[in-house]
């Protein structure tokens, strides 16, 4: 009887402190080509690049005019950014997730955000698009 006692006393214990252990969910750049119709390159995303994401971000010095920023060439390339980063300025007040890189062919690069409520905000890219090609090792010029 005192065996059976300790041996649920012991599973009881083992049980109550059972760790869940959460396996981090790895983040990956898409990049898309709407002539394709289809996401063409996969890319894990790192801190160098989150980093970089993080400085267009606090870069922002204007809103993309363009009344269509839909193109239907060049590239669009989603960059998830994981810790989201909590931005307030006068163009933007909301938690940014994700980022969405637009290269058109003929126009200038600019970048969509996402607001509350799913409300897109179009922004002049600042960045140095030769760079992003480097590190994302895919040519977008």
């Amino acid at each position: 009887m005192i065996k059976k006692f300790l041996t649920i006393s012991i599973l009881f214990i083992v049980l109550l402190n059972l760790q869940v252990i959460r396996a981090e969910e790895d983040q990956y750049i898409e990049i898309f080509d709407p002539k394709q119709d289809k996401v063409i390159k996969v890319i894990k995303t790192d801190k160098e690049i989150n980093n970089m994401v993080a400085d267009w971000i606090d870069q922002i010095d204007g809103i993309y005019t363009k009344i269509n920023p839909v193109e239907d060439d060049g590239y669009a390339i989603r960059f998830p950014l994981d810790p989201a980063i909590q931005v307030e300025n006068k163009w933007l007040n909301t938690i940014v997730e994700e980022l969405y890189l637009i290269v058109p062919e003929k126009n200038p690069p600019f970048f969509i955000i996402f607001e509350t409520e799913n409300k897109p905000v179009c922004f002049l890219f600042t960045g140095d698009i030769s760079k992003l090609s480097d590190v994302l090792e895919f040519n977008l010029k």
